[in-house]
């Protein structure tokens, strides 16, 4: 084409190797500026209080590419009202995490799977033994999660053996279903259905494990697309991570979710089965499915056709015996899933 040439940015080299970095960074910004507006809106509909936040994610002081400040825009830009730095390795993060008003924590790798240990203001040193390791870092008053259950996008696959692993965790335990480790715009991908399906699989067995959702961001681009809406009473770090120790959370990439049994929320034990079950599902793009889930299986489904609010009121269905716990589905595709509530055998 005639002109062709003329028509062509052509940058300087120093300039063009700048923008292949900032330039996408710009443009995920933009994606988290979006899910932040859509996710006020929701909170107007929504009744109760809670504080949004991701507690996994990696700078440059292990295998990240991105900076503490460069994690801190990005959550900024999303709207978080927390975020973990937990970078492998130790906690040189520390010091920019306080300069710019970040949480840090750290991932140490064990044997066959890896921790995520909260609230350590030093280096955890794993023994390679993962259940004696979990119970060492709880018992130094630790918040500890079992990060990507079943491995991560796109080729890291667990196998058996670390199921059987988890399957000897003394419950309660915290166990992260969505893990956005290499996603850029939505975060659930079939490493995650496998993780909620092990999660289904250790509900029925009677164990109470408690899910989070956090990006496992080594870019801050990822930063924003899932998270945990904590019901707590302050935004502080102790009463965050006391909230998400007993399961006072829902995980999402987007919609908004509440489970109730009479007056019992969720990560709570139903003792008796007096009071109706209460759901109530936000998104302010609309909703298009709610779906309930108990023992395994997939009780009812509501189809809501976009609607921004839905509440529903109905008997705790008699045969259950486990557990009961939702999934939000909104017009986007983006999900959200309330903890459980578990019922006393």
């Amino acid at each position: 084409m005639p002109g062709c040439r003329a028509r062509q940015l052509r940058l300087d080299p120093v300039k063009r190797e700048r923008l292949r970095w900032e330039r996408p960074k710009e443009m995920h910004r933009f994606v988290a500026e979006d899910l932040a507006r859509r996710i006020a809106a929701s909170r107007e509909l929504f009744s109760w209080r809670f504080f949004r936040g991701d507690c996994h994610s990696h700078t440059d002081h292990s295998d990240g590419v991105g900076t503490v400040e460069e994690t801190a825009a990005m959550a900024k830009a999303a709207g978080l009202d927390f975020q973990f730095v937990t970078d492998h390795w130790g906690v040189t993060q520390a010091p920019e995490c306080r300069k710019y008003g970040l949480w840090f924590g750290q991932e140490p790798v064990t044997e066959a799977h890896h921790m995520g240990i909260l609230g350590l203001d030093f280096a955890f040193v794993p023994k390679k033994n993962f259940l004696q390791d979990m119970a060492d870092a709880e018992a130094l008053g630790a918040l500890v999660f079992v990060p990507h259950p079943t491995g991560w996008w796109p080729r890291m696959v667990y196998g058996p053996e670390q199921t059987k692993l988890l399957e000897q965790l003394p419950s309660p335990f915290l166990m992260e279903i969505v893990n956005g480790a290499n996603n850029l715009v939505t975060a659930i991908d079939y490493t995650d259905e496998s993780a909620i399906e092990l999660w289904d699989h250790l509900l029925c067995q009677g164990r109470i494990v408690h899910a989070m959702g956090n990006t496992d961001a080594h870019a801050p681009h990822g930063i924003g697309i899932v998270w945990n809406g904590v019901f707590a009473p302050r935004c502080d770090q102790p009463s965050i991570m006391e909230s998400l120790r007993v399961g006072a959370n829902f995980v999402s990439e987007a919609p908004l979710v509440h489970l109730a049994v009479g007056k019992t929320g969720m990560g709570k034990t139903v003792r008796r089965r007096g009071g109706p079950l209460r759901v109530t599902a936000v998104d302010s793009r609309g909703i298009e499915l709610v779906r309930l889930i108990g023992d395994g299986r997939k009780l009812k489904e509501w189809p809501v056709r976009r609607n921004a609010t839905w509440n529903a009121e109905v008997e705790v269905p008699a045969r259950v015996q486990r557990y009961l716990r939702v999934e939000v589905i909104a017009s986007d595709h983006r999900r959200a899933f309330s903890n459980p509530i578990y019922f006393e055998k």
